[in-house]
């Protein structure tokens, strides 16, 4: 099989199989043959806010402990 009809053949079976998943875009077929399926820009934006609102209140969790005193340590 040649090369283009190959990489046309492939391309059709992602399309079909990636249509069945809706939190993906379409693939695409870069300039250097690779083949990107990505993520809906809307799931990714929000896993991104996600992923930083789980980063700042860990880090606020964190600081809110104080120091760390001695297990000797008499009130």
């Amino acid at each position: 099989m040649a090369y283009d009809e190959q990489e046309k053949e492939l391309m059709a079976a992602l399309q079909t199989l990636v249509a069945r998943f809706g939190n993906y875009d379409p693939p695409r077929l870069r300039k250097d043959g690779d083949i990107v399926i990505p993520l809906d820009a809307i799931l990714k934006k929000n896993r991104e806010a996600n992923r930083s609102f789980a980063e700042a209140f860990s880090e606020m969790m964190r600081d809110d402990l104080g120091p760390k005193r001695s297990s000797t340590w008499v009130k």
